[in-house]
């Protein structure tokens, strides 16, 4: 008598660890408001360690979200409001364009591409993706209510994203 066997695998999209670095440390910049912060005190506020602040401030600078101030009142803050820095902007900082499936981009290099009749489907669900991201702010993430709210309000506007949402 053979048993059956379900094996159930379980899928997680997800940032990197990085851009997680990266929205923890913007959100201790605006705790801090206009106040400069030192990779030093950047580093003992989120308990990560010092190397890898500074990894994550040079990325976020190079993404103009952070501007940085050489010199003994040097330091980090905010480029702009956390109202004004999208989670696609940070994702992006640290993650590359976004792109589910290798054909989701335009320069894809898919082996099956001319067989797969879901190829030119994927683009559509990226750029789906890619606009709850645009609307979504550091400002949403801070802020639980903000986030009930948002996401309230996307599926008000479409209720085909219930349908992705399985």
């Amino acid at each position: 008598m053979m048993e059956a066997v379900i094996i159930r695998v379980s899928v997680m999209l997800k940032i990197g660890k990085l851009t997680d670095y990266g929205v923890v440390v913007l959100d201790q910049l605006a705790r801090a408001g206009s106040v400069k912060q030192s990779a030093d005190e950047l580093s003992d506020a989120t308990g990560l360690p010092l190397a890898t602040v500074r990894k994550v401030m040079k990325a976020l600078v190079d993404a103009g979200l952070v501007l940085a101030q050489r010199g003994a009142r040097g330091g980090y803050r905010l480029a702009r409001a956390p109202e004004q820095i999208r989670v696609l902007d940070v994702v992006q900082a640290f993650e590359g364009p976004v792109a589910l499936t290798e054909c989701s981009v335009d320069d894809h290099q898919c082996d099956i591409t001319a067989h797969c009749s879901l190829a030119s489907n994927w683009g559509g669900i990226n750029q789906l993706l890619m606009q709850v991201l645009a609307r979504v702010t550091l400002e949403d993430v801070r802020n639980p209510a903000l986030q009930d709210r948002l996401y309230r309000d996307l599926i008000d506007q479409s209720a085909r994203i219930q349908l992705v949402n399985l």
